[in-house]
């Protein structure tokens, strides 16, 4: 996928592609031996807590093959909830669950989840299904519903908000939106809607899908430009309380808002994708060259 094509009007120099994101702010900003802080959900909700950053609530985690006698039991005490990897990226082997009219767990589009069904999943997560056959955790966490801008643009899944922070300093944002073409996930390569934002105002300045600018939600033709984010200040307050909780320089954090409206951090990334330049039509390179952030 080519930055440059979509970034037009700009110098090909101006954008930030991966080698150079690479060499010149990943490889002098964050030491490999901290990536496990970011890599691993358990262990970044570990820092990132203790630091007061507000953070979904773990309910439970299951660890060991030896566990999964007892997971039917341990999810029959809660409504809904959210199993995830704590290594997993990309959204692979998440699944948010509620209780349906006849009290059986069901995935967000229905599927109810057996006993056998879900002691699979979780086994999946445990074997490493999820992290290249590598042993994970699985995480049981709270589920987030979306706040009620966020369900206006889609009801059905959750958006979220992706920022760059760069030397504590929050640079660009976007936010993503699942689509039922995505599975109602908030992954723009699956097909979710990317909404470039105004960074001061948390303003909507425009709406990318599949590499073209749209002005409207596909299913559920909700009006995407000029929207604005509500509690924008508290959202880039909170990205940069992430950026000063770890010693990581050159991040992408995810973060929801609640339906209450207080921010809340889903996870960080060590390597956020580039796409952002293309949702936001801001070549990451020169912006920051523009903000004083060197290379290196």
């Amino acid at each position: 996928m080519k930055l440059f094509n979509r970034l037009r009007g700009h110098r090909a120099e101006a954008v930030l592609g991966m080698n150079r994101r690479n060499l010149a702010f990943i490889l002098p900003r964050n030491p490999r031996h901290l990536f496990p802080v970011a890599d691993d959900k358990l262990r970044a909700k570990a820092v990132l807590t203790a630091a007061g950053v507000p953070m979904p609530e773990t309910l439970a985690l299951f660890e060991r093959f030896d566990q999964l006698s007892g997971v039917e039991a341990t999810l029959a005490r809660f409504d809904e909830c959210v199993i995830k990897p704590a290594n997993g990226s990309g959204g692979r082997g998440i699944l948010v669950l509620g209780r349906g009219a006849d009290g059986a767990l069901r995935t967000a589009r229905g599927r109810e989840m057996t006993g056998d069904a879900l002691r699979r999943h979780v086994g999946d997560i445990i074997f490493g299904v999820y992290t290249l056959d590598h042993p994970d955790v699985a995480i049981v966490e709270r589920r987030l519903h979306p706040h009620p801008f966020f369900e206006r643009l889609y009801p059905n899944a959750l958006s979220d908000i992706r920022i760059i922070v760069v030397d504590g300093v929050p640079v660009l944002a976007m936010i993503r939106v699942p689509t039922n073409a995505s599975d109602g996930k908030a992954n723009l390569h699956q097909g979710g809607i990317g909404l470039g934002l105004d960074l001061p105002t948390g303003r909507v300045t425009r709406a990318w899908l599949k590499g073209r600018p749209v002005d409207a939600h596909p299913d559920t033709d909700a009006p995407l430009v000029d929207a604005q984010v509500p509690g924008w200040p508290a959202v880039l307050d909170c990205a940069r309380r992430v950026g000063a909780a770890v010693d990581l320089r050159f991040l992408g954090v995810d973060l929801v808002l609640s339906r209450a409206g207080d921010p809340m951090v889903l996870e960080i990334n060590v390597r956020p994708g580039l796409e952002i330049q293309n949702v936001t039509g801001v070549p990451l390179r020169a912006h920051l060259a523009t903000l004083g952030i060197a290379e290196g």
